[in-house]
């Protein structure tokens, strides 16, 4: 622990050098920061559930974006979420799911499969420049929507 630099070190079992770091007001409160010159990934964060009994639908891992109301109380407003789809081996599939909160209430707006990208609240499709899709082309397609949207 290095208090004059506010950093927080560890060590991991290969020796490189982990850095946990509660930054200054206005600044990041959290970094990991790897100094490993490879090209390799890094700083990886890895979220693992081992669960002696996995099941499709198990949720694995959830970010949470919290902050509070008008009337102080701490709402989870949007959140990031990963679930089994297929636990089986050798044929594994993963969801990760976007939830945002509106009028109060949480729902699933996006899910991210193997197969796809799905919007799943009902709701429109906007773009940058202020157009918005309803509904699919009638026919399409992920070639015609890539296009459409490209």
């Amino acid at each position: 622990m290095n208090i004059a630099d506010q950093k927080i070190y560890t060590k991991k079992s290969d020796d490189s050098i982990v850095t946990v770091s509660d930054a200054v007001v206005g600044k990041t409160v959290l970094e990991l920061i790897s100094t490993d010159t490879s090209a390799a990934a890094g700083p990886v964060l890895d979220l693992y559930r081992n669960s002696f009994s996995p099941f499709d639908s198990d949720a694995i891992g959830e970010i949470k974006f919290q902050g509070e109301n008008d009337n102080s109380d701490k709402v989870v407003f949007a959140k990031i979420t990963s679930k089994i789809s297929d636990a089986s081996a050798s044929s594994e599939d993963a969801i990760i799911e976007f939830h945002v909160q509106e009028a109060g209430s949480s729902s699933t707006v996006i899910q991210i499969k193997g197969d796809g990208i799905h919007i799943t609240s009902g709701n429109k499709l906007t773009f940058a420049d202020g157009t918005s899709m309803s509904t699919a082309p009638a026919g399409s397609n992920a070639v015609t929507m890539a296009i459409a949207l490209g």
